[in-house]
């Protein structure tokens, strides 16, 4: 049997908007024989995000978006 990856708990605070989109994905690529959730749409986006930094192809616009859109620590 293969070893499981070990894995990190993260706990993030999301505004209502960021909720609602990653409710709204994980419908979108969820199909009849497999569900997606919110988790695996977060998964998901770290990986796209992280092979977009590592080839450059990074939007300027989403930063400006996720550092408008962040919610206030506190």
């Amino acid at each position: 049997m293969p070893k499981r990856e070990k894995s990190k708990r993260l706990q993030v605070v999301i505004t209502e908007k960021q909720d609602s989109l990653l409710t709204k994905t994980a419908y979108q690529l969820s199909n009849p024989e497999r569900l997606v959730s919110k988790s695996e749409v977060v998964r998901l986006g770290i990986e796209m995000l992280n092979r977009a930094v590592e080839q450059g192809e990074l939007d300027p616009k989403l930063l400006a978006a996720l550092a408008a859109d962040t919610p206030e620590e506190g």
